[in-house]
């Protein structure tokens, strides 16, 4: 009789606990501020800073990890998929899997645009074989340059994780500083549609031909 209460206690347990799959939900201190086009879009307060910090969420089906790579690697490409990119280009390659970048940003009117100098570094897990590419701001690496608003701070972490359905998990988080004080509309956009739109512009560049063949020897595609 014992036994068999233990056990209706674990069932009604379990039906209790909602089962989140990886990537599900971004957390308790996330709030989804955008569900559209196969993307959601969290929105906290980021720790330690009095900024907002964005978290994206998005599966692609057939796509391989080379060719997100071969996209980042490709520093030319950034103005095609880069909400309001203009300018990209390579400041510095260390290795293979590290390198510094050069990007601007445009800002209508009032606001100036934004240059920002990143180091970027590509790490890949053993285990589940998910790519985790970290970027972050470098402001003095080069000097300012006139008329544009040099990024102070700026972090972020793309994750390409493979899953076993098929295809690929996408996460993009970032937070940043945007060195100076900016119109509360153009904000707001800064933190929510920017970060969005760039996703949105990765997962269609991923599939150019350019890329789709490409075989990165940075990292390796899980067996299938």
């Amino acid at each position: 009789m014992k036994q068999r209460m233990m056990a209706a206690l674990l069932v009604f347990s379990a039906i209790l606990v909602p089962v989140t799959p990886p990537f599900a939900a971004a957390g308790v201190d996330w709030k989804l501020e955008k569900n559209e086009s196969g993307i959601r879009a969290f929105l906290r307060k980021a720790p330690g800073t009095k900024y907002k910090e964005f978290r994206g969420i998005m599966h692609v089906n057939d796509v391989r990890l080379s060719s997100m790579i071969a996209t980042f690697d490709d520093t030319s490409s950034y103005t095609r998929w880069m909400h309001n990119c203009t300018e990209a280009k390579l400041l510095k390659y260390i290795n293979p899997r590290e390198r510094v970048t050069y990007t601007v940003t445009h800002a209508p009117w009032p606001a100036s645009d934004r240059d920002t100098v990143v180091h970027s570094l590509i790490t890949q897990d053993p285990d589940d074989m998910s790519v985790t590419i970290a970027i972050t701001a470098w402001p003095d690496f080069i000097p300012r340059v006139s008329g544009r608003v040099r990024t102070p701070y700026m972090k972020a972490t793309w994750t390409f994780r493979p899953v076993k359905s098929g295809g690929v998990l996408v996460s993009y988080q970032t937070v940043t500083d945007p060195g100076g004080p900016l119109p509360q509309w153009l904000l707001n956009l800064s933190v929510l549609d920017l970060p969005f739109n760039t996703m949105r512009g990765f997962r269609d560049v991923i599939r150019e031909e350019r890329y789709a063949r490409v075989v990165s020897n940075v990292i390796t595609e899980p067996a299938l």
